[in-house]
């Protein structure tokens, strides 16, 4: 279980990065969700004899600047570049992206 939980740790600061790269609206709520149980952790173990708080912590600032960027809509041009590059890769014709 203690495996299980370290794991976890170590992964949980980029969950908001990478869950749902192309939707806005499920990244947003993903990074909140992120947020919302790293707070909670950080603050139920931040006087373990352990690191695992730093951790956490780093998911806090991870997870607000992901929801800032999807609230602000700063992705979007970069996610219309990509969705069109796949389209022509798909379809076959070479794009200048």
């Amino acid at each position: 279980m203690t495996v299980v939980f370290m794991g976890c740790v170590y992964a949980w600061p980029v969950v908001p990065l990478v869950a749902y790269p192309l939707n806005r609206r499920r990244g947003f709520w993903a990074a909140l969700y992120c947020f919302a149980i790293a707070a909670f952790f950080a603050l139920e173990l931040r006087y373990s004899q352990f690191m695992i708080v730093t951790f956490f912590e780093m998911a806090l600032y991870t997870s607000a600047a992901r929801a800032i960027t999807e609230a602000s809509g700063v992705l979007e041009k970069p996610r219309e570049a990509w969705r069109r590059h796949t389209r022509e890769v798909q379809r076959g014709k070479p794009s200048a992206y």
